[in-house]
C-alpha cells in the first residue's frame, strides 16, 4: 500500500472536516502501521499544516478511537524528531508547497486556443527571485546593488552606507550635526526583495516591486519615509521622535515596534499588520490603534477602517523565505506569485480568481513545483501562452 504527497495532506484535510469515510480511516491505520517512516512523514504533515495555518491546532481534528490511535502513533515519532527542523519541508510537495483546498467553484467555459493537456516547463517564463534592488542617491545617481556586494557609498553629509556580502545596506550616522534633510530611494523590481538598516537602527525588509524613499539621516521631531509596496519594519524605538510611514495618503505612526505595511499601486487595500508594539493608522482624519495580532484595511482614497484579529505570521512569513496562506483566493496567491516569479497570469475566467487554498511555500523552489500542487488539490489547470501564465480549465 502507497499513499502519495497529495492523498496524504487530502486525508488530513477531509478527516479535518469530517468528510472522510471509514475506508480512508482504514487505508491510512494500515499505511502507518508498515514502518515507522510512514509515521513520521505523517506527523511530519500534520506540523506543517499546523504551521501554515490550514489546521491552527492538532487538538481541533476529532478525537474519536480510529483518530486517536494515528494522532498517538505519530506523536512518539514528532516527540524523535522535534530537533530535525528540517523535516517540516519534506521532499517533493513539502519541500515546496502544501495546499488543501478550502473550496472550489465549478467552471466550464474556456477559451478553445488553450491547451491546458500541454508539459509546460513553467521555468522558462519565471525565474526565482532573489537579492536585488536599485538604490538611488540624493544626486539622482542609481546604483544596482545586486552588482555592487561588500562596498562602502558616502553621501554629500558624510554618511556611509555599506553594502554587504548578505545583501543588506547599513546606514552609518554621520558625526557632523545636519539641519537639512538628504533623501535615498530603494527600489526593488519584480523578482526582487532587499532589506537595510537606517540611521536610527531601524530595519526594513522590502519585498518584491517596492520602493521606500527615507532620510539618510532623520532631522526634527518625526521620522517620516514613504512606502509604496510592502515591507516589514522593526522600528528603533525613540519616544520623542515617532516614526510615521505615508503610503497613499494613509500615515502608520508609531515609536517603536514590529509591523507589516502592504500598499501596492495596483492593488486598493492598504494592509497595517501589527506583530508587537502598538501603531496608529490614519486616512482622511480617522485614525484606528491597533494592538499586537491586529490587522486595519483601508481601501484607498477612504477614511473607514476594516479592523480584524489575525495571524500576524501569515503576513510576515514571507521575510523568512515562506509564502502562506489561509483561505486567501487563488487571484490572491497569483498576485504574490507573478511578483516573486516575474511573471504574469491570466484567468480564463473570473470564477477561477474565487478558488480558495491554505497552506505553505517555500520562495526559493521553482514556479512548477507550486502550480503542480496547485492542480492537484484543485479543479483547475495551468498552461503557457505568450509567455503567461494561463489559469483555467480544459473543455
Amino acid at each position: 500500500m502507497s499513499f502519495s504527497k497529495e492523498d496524504i495532506i487530502g486525508l488530513i484535510n477531509f478527516y479535518h472536516q469530517n468528510t472522510i469515510s471509514d475506508e480512508g480511516i482504514k487505508h491510512l491505520e494500515n499505511w502507518l502501521a508498515e514502518n515507522e517512516t510512514n509515521a513520521d512523514e505523517f506527523a511530519n504533515y500534520l506540523a506543517l499544516l499546523k504551521e501554515s495555518g490550514a489546521i491552527s491546532s492538532l487538538t481541533e481534528i476529532k478525537t474519536d478511537v480510529a483518530w486517536s490511535r494515528i494522532i498517538g502513533a505519530v506523536s512518539a515519532t514528532k516527540r524523535q524528531s522535534k530537533n530535525r527542523k528540517l523535516h517540516f519541508w519534506l521532499p517533493y510537495a513539502a519541500a515546496v508547497v502544501v495546499m488543501c483546498v478550502v473550496g472550489y467553484l465549478m467552471v466550464y467555459q474556456v477559451e478553445k486556443d488553450y491547451n491546458f493537456d500541454g508539459n509546460y516547463n513553467f521555468a522558462e517564463i519565471s525565474t526565482i527571485g532573489s537579492k536585488k534592488a536599485v538604490l538611488i542617491l540624493n544626486n539622482g545617481n542609481a546604483m544596482n546593488l545586486e552588482e555592487n556586494l561588500d562596498s562602502v557609498i558616502a553621501e554629500v553629509d558624510g554618511t556611509l552606507i555599506q553594502n554587504d556580502g548578505s545583501n543588506a545596506l547599513t546606514y552609518k550616522k554621520s558625526s557632523s550635526q545636519q539641519n537639512k534633510l538628504i533623501y535615498n530611494q530603494i527600489n526593488i523590481p519584480r523578482g526582487g526583495e532587499y532589506s537595510l538598516t537606517l540611521a536610527d537602527g531601524t530595519k526594513v525588509w522590502l519585498n518584491s516591486e517596492s520602493s521606500l524613499k527615507y532620510p539618510v539621516q532623520f532631522i526634527g521631531e518625526i521620522r517620516k519615509v514613504e512606502l509604496t509596496g510592502e515591507a516589514y519594519f522593526e522600528v528603533a524605538h525613540n519616544k520623542s521622535k515617532p516614526f510615521i510611514i505615508e503610503s497613499h495618503g494613509t500615515e502608520v505612526k508609531v515609536l517603536g515596534t514590529k509591523f507589516n505595511v502592504s500598499a501596492y499601486n495596483d492593488e486598493e487595500d492598504i494592509t497595517t499588520t501589527l506583530v508587537e508594539g502598538s501603531v496608529q493608522v490614519s486616512s482622511l482624519g480617522n485614525s484606528e490603534l491597533l494592538e499586537p495580532g491586529y490587522q486595519a484595511v483601508v481601501k484607498r482614497g477612504r477614511s473607514q477602517f476594516q479592523v480584524n484579529k489575525v495571524n500576524a505570521d501569515l503576513y510576515t512569513s514571507w521575510i523568512n523565505g515562506v509564502f502562506q496562506f489561509k483561505n486567501q483566493s487563488l487571484e490572491e496567491i497569483c498576485h504574490q506569485l507573478s511578483r516573486w516569479y516575474n511573471v504574469e497570469f491570466f484567468f480564463t475566467e473570473n470564477q477561477y480568481r474565487n478558488l480558495r487554498f491554505a497552506g505553505a511555500a517555500k520562495k526559493d523552489k521553482e514556479l512548477d513545483f507550486t502550480l503542480e500542487i496547485i492542480e492537484k488539490m484543485a479543479d483547475v489547470k495551468f498552461a503557457i501562452k505568450d509567455n503567461k501564465v494561463i489559469v483555467g480549465k480544459p473543455n
